[in-house]
């Protein structure tokens, strides 16, 4: 695979070249990178600045973009030396600047394969947007059929929003990439302020796609007008005029801070009943200190579950699975916590909900470098806190198949590496609460 993105060597090499050689932008380069934030390098930024869609405009501007900034330094426990140097480097990188969010309209378009294209002189014209190249292993983009089309939608059904990005499919994407573009409809509607909208989402599994809608109609409330649809990720798509947004952050590098004050401060104005009723029982010391667990059925379980378990109980954590409660319920919880403590997974974007200054601990097994979480921990302006643990091997009886990828492997922690991260974190609360730890030399 090279540089760009596709494969010289397989089966649809001469495919892959069809679509790389007539990539386009979604508007003028000085438009969308004039302060940086082009997820590619500069060769191929230059090879595309005199391709641009002819069938798109600018609407408006959704969020500015935002700066390079430093991180602060990470907090990482357990695993080995080696590789908490390592990550510990990574994470400390500055992130470089971000494009703005824009709001476009694109005439006589289609989507395939997750990513939006035109066809000009029977090419195919792929909106580098939808279709970057970090992105590519869940984006196929058009497939060499892309000719044929299996729905066509006229402008006759009002105005279609598109609200998709490569990591849809899982929900601490949908919630930090996708949802935040939500706030484009503000515009759509000031300038078309009596046609119908529709939301367009790409479908993917029942449980993620309920829990999209139900985050959309948390945003939007009641009266706005607004459907939802979902279409089928295996059909080509032609719309006669469709809106959609540009990415609002960088695959991998960096998340824009305005999307995220944005998302937060819609989210806390539609659960500020919820919350308060929820402080009510705060006030008594329960539900502020939280566990955020994760089903072993999803993989990336706590192998040595029971024995960390029972040590947050005695600190007066509860356990909290996301995924058994409402995209409400989510929010409500995590605006209360007073210390979070959780498994590396989706339902850890919910963070962005925490009070500034909440202490959050994630816990991680040893070889995960995702920046993701790490990303949110720096637009809060606060430092990434981990503790990581070896990997345990599927074996009889795991809740994981032998042949799921190994960052969906059983891990554990070590408790008193636990212990020492969260006194780092918290010192007024659990500098003198090691005693709590077993152990595991006593009689």
């Amino acid at each position: 695979m090279d540089a760009s993105g596709w494969d010289e060597t397989g089966p649809d090499a001469a495919h892959a070249r069809l679509i790389e050689d007539n990539l386009v932008l979604t508007c003028e380069a000085e438009h969308l990178y004039r302060d940086g934030g082009f997820a590619g390098d500069a060769a191929l930024l230059d090879r595309l600045r005199g391709r641009v869609s002819r069938n798109t405009r600018v609407l408006g501007t959704v969020f500015p973009g935002f700066p390079a900034h430093s991180p602060p330094p990470p907090q990482l426990f357990g695993g080995t030396a080696a590789f908490r140097e390592k990550l510990g480097a990574a994470l400390a990188a500055p992130l470089p600047p971000g494009p703005p969010t824009l709001l476009c309209e694109t005439r006589d378009v289609r989507l395939s394969g997750n990513a939006l294209f035109l066809v000009e002189d029977g090419r195919p014209q792929v909106l580098f947007e939808t279709y970057r190249p970090q992105e590519r292993h869940v984006v196929p983009g058009p497939s060499p059929d892309f000719l044929q089309v299996d729905e066509t939608v006229g402008e006759g059904e009002g105005l279609v929003f598109l609200l998709n990005s490569a990591g849809s499919f899982n929900y601490g994407h949908w919630l930090i990439d996708d949802l935040p573009r939500l706030r484009a409809l503000d515009g759509l509607s000031a300038q078309h302020p009596r046609m119908p909208v529709t939301v367009a989402l790409v479908s993917y599994f029942p449980h993620i796609d309920a829990a999209r809608q139900r985050s959309i109609e948390l945003i939007l409330g009641s009266g706005r007008g607004v459907s939802i649809r979902f279409l089928d990720r295996s059909k080509t798509y032609h719309f006669a005029r469709l809106h959609h947004a540009t990415p609002c952050s960088l695959p991998s590098t960096g998340k824009s801070p305005h999307a995220l004050r944005s998302l937060t401060g819609q989210v806390r104005a539609r659960t500020r009943l919820r919350r308060g009723l929820f402080g009510l029982r705060a006030l008594a010391g329960r539900g502020r200190r939280l566990f955020v667990d994760r089903h072993p059925g999803r993989g990336r379980g706590l192998a040595n579950r029971e024995a960390v378990l029972g040590l947050l109980r005695r600190l007066g954590f509860e356990p909290f699975d996301p995924e058994l409660a409402s995209v409400r319920q989510q929010a409500v919880r995590f605006a209360s916590a007073e210390t979070v403590v959780g498994i590396a997974g989706a339902g850890m974007a919910n963070t962005v909900f925490c009070e500034p200054g909440t202490p959050i601990l994630h816990l991680v097994p040893e070889g995960w470098e995702d920046p993701f979480y790490a990303e949110l921990a720096a637009l809060r302006g606060e430092g990434y806190r981990a503790v990581f643990g070896p990997r345990v091997a599927p074996g009889p009886g795991s809740a994981v198949p032998p042949d799921w990828p190994a960052h969906l492997h059983d891990f554990s922690v070590e408790p008193a590496e636990l212990m020492a991260a969260l006194a780092a974190a918290d010192p007024a609360r659990f500098s003198g609460a090691r005693r709590a730890v077993p152990d595991p030399d006593a009689p």
